[in-house]
């Protein structure tokens, strides 16, 4: 079965601090006394807004429109997080760049993606590139997880095709 890392519902979210576009620092304590919604993708530019990466971070819109903060958390540097940013075009969501996966790690874990994309032939010679697994997790106002999902195959593998439900993740947090 693949890792999907540490933290449970029910636990206190570890704090992070991670870099935006633009390298502004951004803590998750920072959103002290806020819900939050961390959602975890593999990379910037990677799918369409009907699948993949785009699609999550745009079916979070609701979440933000409900005053919910959202940062979605990936490898990418800095400088992409900015570009993808502007391209979605939701300036309440921020992404954030996790180049060491230590944030992933402690939330989701993280698989190899080049390998993935090798498997169902998108790529060549990709094996090796790790990224976060795709993953959603909600924090209620007290810091505590309320949610959380990873995104893995019948097999327990992980697999970035898969949306989180996003019905699932407004109960969990009340709305």
């Amino acid at each position: 079965m693949a890792a999907t890392g540490a933290v449970e519902v029910g636990q206190p979210a570890p704090d992070f601090e991670l870099l935006a576009g633009g390298f502004q620092p951004v803590k998750l304590s920072d959103y002290k006394g806020k819900k939050v919604v961390l959602a975890f993708f593999p990379c910037c530019f990677s799918g369409a807004f009907d699948d993949g990466c785009q699609c999550q971070l745009e079916s979070l819109r609701s979440l933000t429109d409900a005053g919910v903060a959202v940062l979605g958390i990936s490898r990418d540097q800095p400088f992409a997080q900015k570009a993808w940013m502007e391209k979605l075009g939701n300036p309440s969501l921020l992404t954030l760049s996790d180049f060491t996966m230590a944030t992933a790690e402690a939330y989701v874990g993280t698989f190899n993606f080049g390998e993935f994309l090798d498997g169902v032939g998108v790529s060549k010679g990709l094996s090796g590139y790790v990224t976060s697994n795709r993953g959603t997790v909600a924090i209620d106002e007290a810091g505590n997880v309320v949610y959380k999902w990873v995104a893995l195959d019948d097999a327990g593998k992980s697999h970035p095709g898969f949306l989180p439900d996003l019905g699932e993740v407004k109960k969990a947090l009340g709305l």
